[in-house]
């Protein structure tokens, strides 16, 4: 059978080849010691325990998306250096943990390879187009999940064909496919129009639904944690996450690594984390997080001379998804292009010194809005971590009290 590599000319989407790229290795016995969002950030085979082997399964697959390498090419090339490595054919892998026997394992096996191939090349695929969809949803609103194109589909897969929804529908949280081992169903981003179209028309509106899904999930323990999860029926545990929505996280954790470093050096050095800063603010991974209201935390600003005086460890101000979620739509109107100001406040407002009454250092400017004031505060948590807790709108009266009976606090010494 003919390998289906991509024509001359055609690369594959960025999208994809970030994703991959960002993971880290992660060395386990089992598919169960890499759960559900883990598989965003960490990049693993079962039985591969030993780092040489899952460096080389890791680097080939990475060579294959960017290359738009087929499954034939690419078992053609990992052929040889799982020979050279002592991997082809069967063999003994004891549990680092001892809490399994040893047990065999044929790496030359080709529906291991298959599987091997065919997850990791789906998962990014997935968290790709995931990434799109975030970008194009203004123009492109909907969601349509197309039924599958297998022989012998899942009832319950072909029960979620012609649903309709918007793209943050919590629905895509759990059902953004692939939904299970060598699952086909994808979905497709639809303008608000063809979707009113399509459950409008006479001829077709029976195959198509703005319902959510009615969702019953089933417990799936993780017999290696121990761990139940309520895994949605129909979807196989370990397919219930959406892949695009665990990279946010990583795509945070590894701008804050980034941006610390750029931080704690020299001075002509902070334009570049000021701009990673500011790129992450213009896309859709703070909004991603915050309907979640992940726990990771976002780089707000970052601001060396205020952290210095305040006597933090870091110069990365950071948010909370959950802060965000919190104040979205509340506090007169703040809505998530609020949070990109951060840095110019910090910069540019007045602050006054609220320590002492708990309150941390609050910084306020005028907002865009006439007559309305963005009132933020910067705390520095228990471990020397400084961080925003909470951002909202005033008519500025309040701070002007506040201003007039403590004075502003001039922590840059100019």
């Amino acid at each position: 059978m003919a390998d289906p590599t991509p024509r001359r000319g055609f690369g594959p989407a960025p999208e994809v080849v970030d994703y991959f790229r960002e993971k880290g290795l992660a060395p386990r016995f089992s598919w169960l010691d890499v759960w559900g969002e883990e598989h965003a950030s960490a990049f693993t085979v079962a039985k591969a325990t030993e780092l040489d082997l899952l460096t080389a399964f890791r680097d080939s697959i990475r060579k294959a998306i960017d290359t738009g390498q087929g499954l034939e090419s690419w078992k053609a090339e990992i052929e040889p250096e799982l020979r050279r490595l002592g991997w082809w054919g069967k063999r003994a892998v004891a549990d680092p943990t001892g809490a399994d026997p040893d047990r065999l394992v044929d790496f030359s096996n080709p529906r291991r390879l298959k599987t091997i191939f065919w997850s990791n090349m789906n998962a990014a695929r997935a968290a790709g187009q995931w990434d799109r969809i975030q970008r194009t949803k203004e123009a492109l609103p909907f969601l349509l999940y197309v039924r599958t194109t297998a022989s012998d589909p899942r009832p319950e897969h072909l029960g979620w064909a012609g649903t309709i929804l918007p793209v943050d529908d919590p629905f895509w949280r759990s059902h953004f496919p692939p939904n299970g081992w060598g699952c086909k169903c994808t979905v497709r981003q639809i303008t608000r129009r063809e979707r009113d179209r399509l459950l409008s028309s006479v001829s077709e509106a029976k195959f198509y639904s703005a319902d959510r899904p009615i969702i019953e999930t089933q417990p799936f323990v993780n017999r290696r944690t121990g761990e139940v999860t309520h895994v949605p029926v129909g979807i196989d545990p370990g397919w219930h996450t959406n892949s695009g929505l665990g990279r946010a996280k990583v795509v945070v954790e590894n701008l804050r690594q980034k941006i610390e470093v750029i931080g704690g050096a020299e001075r002509d050095e902070l334009p570049i984390a000021q701009k990673t800063i500011s790129d992450l603010w213009a896309s859709d991974v703070p909004l991603q997080l915050a309907l979640k209201r992940e726990r990771a935390h976002l780089p707000a600003a970052i601001a060396p001379k205020l952290t210095a005086v305040l006597g933090a460890r870091s110069s990365v101000v950071a948010i909370s998804p959950a802060t965000m979620a919190q104040k979205i739509g509340k506090h007169g109107g703040i809505d998530i292009g609020d949070f990109a100001h951060i840095p110019a406040i910090l910069e540019m407002g007045t602050a006054i010194d609220r320590r002492e009454e708990g309150e941390g250092v609050m910084f306020w400017q005028p907002a865009e809005q006439e007559g309305s004031w963005l009132v933020l505060a910067v705390k520095v948590s228990r471990d020397g971590y400084p961080y925003v807790s909470t951002l909202f709108r005033s008519s500025g009266n309040r701070m002007r009290v506040l201003l007039d009976r403590l004075g502003a606090w001039n922590w840059r010494g100019d």
